[in-house]
């Protein structure tokens, strides 16, 4: 994992996908953490460093099909979660890990509809592109993409394979895809993006992340693994170097943050991997510079090793907890204030094949 985040190519500077450091090059601080509390989960990924329906939602039994006979597309709302199992630097879980997808509504020890295994070795971050597409980071050094169409099929294949490590990825609005490895973040056009190789990035700027997000005005938004986020004005996008952030928040609590997820309002949320919660920045927080504490803290007893969340069509929260192998999520109405609700909805047990979840993406 990226930065903080084990799954993202990343050692976790304590445990979530963050930065990426080789293992050798990490300090004894960074290397991953005995935690009693998280099993076989994050504690090395930073410790080196480093989906959805709410309660009033759609029952499963409501939603399409999914794989069945090969003749189905992934519904909209389908949870994919990224497990980076061994193969991910700083994880602790077995193997190369997997992409594992399940049905709007599920909950409690639910089969996956479907796995991914061809193509992922210890997968950290996942994303779609405008056409429904999955890219998937393997901090083993590629980047794939499976075609939504590839997806419905019994075994999926990759459809595009470029020879890149990266923990965290993201796509702008012009359909590029940029994607960090924590010393740098790079972009990929939409025309390398068509086929498998070796590209070399058009753009590549040297801040130091954990993984990245868009915001709605096209700025670039980066985690990292210390207590900060970073903001890059999309005019600052367009050349290669070192630019400046036009904004930098911290909160003294804030562990690790990775990958930035906004929701419709423009309202910013985050995993702390180290401080095992959820918290949100208002759009006006993010306005300005500062060190100040977010709007709302979601502390539950269910967060632990939070890796890189998600927000869903409707604003819930989905968050993955590489630490108990578990998958949560908080509707829009719990995410009303600071507190420690219990998830609406949770995703765990044997049968679930969660595997150091550190990463969710939502079919849109």
């Amino acid at each position: 994992m990226t930065s903080s985040k084990a799954s993202h190519g990343y050692r976790r500077a304590g445990a979530a996908s963050g930065l990426f450091v080789p293992r050798k090059a990490l300090p004894a601080a960074l290397r991953p953490l005995n935690r009693p509390t998280v099993k076989a989960g994050f504690t090395g990924l930073v410790a080196g460093l480093l989906a959805f329906v709410g309660a009033s939602g759609p029952p499963a039994a409501a939603a399409a099909p999914l794989n069945i006979a090969g003749a189905a597309l992934p519904a909209p709302g389908t949870i994919f979660v990224a497990n980076a199992g061994a193969d991910g630097n700083g994880s602790a879980g077995t193997g190369p890990g997997s992409i594992t997808l399940y049905r709007p509504g599920a909950t409690g020890d639910a089969h996956p509809e479907a796995v991914v295994t061809k193509g992922v070795d210890g997968p950290g971050s996942v994303t779609f592109d405008t056409m429904g597409d999955l890219w998937v980071a393997n901090q083993t050094g590629t980047i794939v993409e499976y075609s939504r169409a590839g997806l419905a099929k019994a075994s999926p294949v990759p459809s595009v394979t470029l020879s890149y490590t990266a923990g965290g990825l993201s796509f702008d609005s012009s359909g590029d895809l940029w994607a960090g490895n924590g010393s740098t973040v790079v972009e990929f056009t939409r025309s390398q993006l068509a086929r498998s190789g070796v590209p070399k990035p058009v753009v590549t700027l040297s801040p130091i992340t954990c993984s990245i997000g868009f915001d709605s005005s096209g700025d670039l938004w980066l985690g990292s693994s210390g207590d900060t986020l970073s903001e890059w004005a999309k005019a600052g996008l367009t050349k290669s170097g070192s630019p400046a952030p036009k904004v930098t928040i911290s909160w003294s609590k804030l562990k690790t943050p990775c990958k930035p997820a906004f929701d419709r309002s423009g309202n910013l949320w985050v995993a702390g991997y180290f401080g095992a919660d959820a918290v949100e920045f208002t759009k006006a927080q993010l306005a300005r510079s500062g060190s100040f504490a977010p709007k709302v803290v979601i502390s539950s007893s269910s967060l632990n090793g939070p890796g890189d969340v998600a927000i869903d069509s409707t604003d819930d929260l989905w968050v993955p907890n590489s630490g108990t192998n578990t998958v949560a999520e908080f509707t829009k109405s719990q995410l009303s204030r600071s507190g420690s609700p219990a998830p609406a909805l949770t995703i765990a047990g044997p049968a679930t094949g969660l595997n150091w979840p550190w990463a969710i993406a939502i079919e849109p």
